[in-house]
C-alpha cells in the first residue's frame, strides 16, 4: 500500500504486472503493455538464411537461363512448322510458296508466286507477318540462289513438286547463343542444332 502524503492509506496501490500488461489494482481495464525484452538474430541464424538463399539461387538460375534460351528455340519450331505447312500447300495448290526473311526488322512471312503470261508474280503476304522474339535476330541466311545474306531480305522457295530451296538460317540470341536451322531441300524437314554451323557443314 502507498501512504498518501496526508496520512491516509489505501487510496492508491502499485499497479500489478501480469502477462506482460499493467493492470489497475481495482480491477479496471488494462493500462499499457509492459516492456518486453527484445532480441535480434544470432550469427548462426543469419548464416543459415544466407546458405538457403544461395541454394535457391543455384536452383533457380539455370531454370531462368533455360527459359530465356527457349526464345530462339520457340522461333525455330515456328519456322520449322511454317516450312512444313508450305510444302503441303505448294503440292496441293500447284503453286510456288515463298518464305521471306527481313533481317532488318526481324520479321518473316509467306507470299505466293503465280504465273501470269509466263511471268512469275509475287502476291501480297499471306496472313500476318511474324516477328522473332525481342532478344533474337537473324544473323544471316544462306540459300542456294542468293548465297549468304547478312542484311536486307532473303527467301526460301517451295515448289509444287515439294522441293525446297536449300536454306541455312543462323539465329543469334543476346549476342552469345547461336542456333543453326537447316532446311532439307528434298523433304523440307528443318533441323536445329546449337552453335553456328557453316552452310556447307549443315547440308
Amino acid at each position: 500500500m502507498l501512504r498518501h502524503p496526508g496520512g491516509e492509506e489505501g487510496l492508491h496501490a502499485a499497479p500489478s504486472a501480469r502477462g506482460g500488461l499493467l493492470r489497475d489494482p481495482k480491477g479496471g481495464e488494462r493500462l499499457s503493455p509492459a516492456p518486453l525484452a527484445q532480441g535480434g538474430f544470432t550469427l548462426l541464424e543469419i548464416m543459415i538464411v544466407v546458405v538457403i538463399l544461395g541454394l535457391v539461387a543455384m536452383l533457380v538460375t539455370p531454370r531462368l537461363l533455360h527459359v530465356m534460351a527457349g526464345d530462339a528455340r520457340s522461333a525455330s519450331r515456328d519456322v520449322a512448322g511454317l516450312v512444313a505447312a508450305l510444302v503441303q500447300e505448294a503440292v496441293a495448290s500447284h503453286t510456288i510458296q515463298r518464305l521471306n526473311y527481313d533481317l532488318e526488322t526481324k520479321e518473316y512471312w509467306v507470299t505466293t508466286l503465280t504465273q501470269t503470261g509466263g511471268v512469275l508474280e509475287e502476291g501480297p503476304p499471306v496472313g500476318a507477318k511474324r516477328a522473332l522474339p525481342t532478344d533474337v535476330r537473324f544473323q544471316d541466311v544462306v540459300t542456294s540462289h542468293q548465297g549468304m545474306v547478312t542484311q536486307g531480305r532473303a527467301f526460301t522457295q517451295v515448289f509444287p513438286s515439294g522441293v525446297v530451296t536449300r536454306t541455312t538460317i543462323h539465329l543469334e540470341e543476346r549476342d552469345r547463343a547461336h542456333y543453326t536451322l537447316t532446311i532439307n531441300p528434298i523433304t523440307g524437314r528443318v533441323t536445329v542444332v546449337d552453335g553456328y554451323v557453316e552452310a556447307k557443314d549443315a547440308a
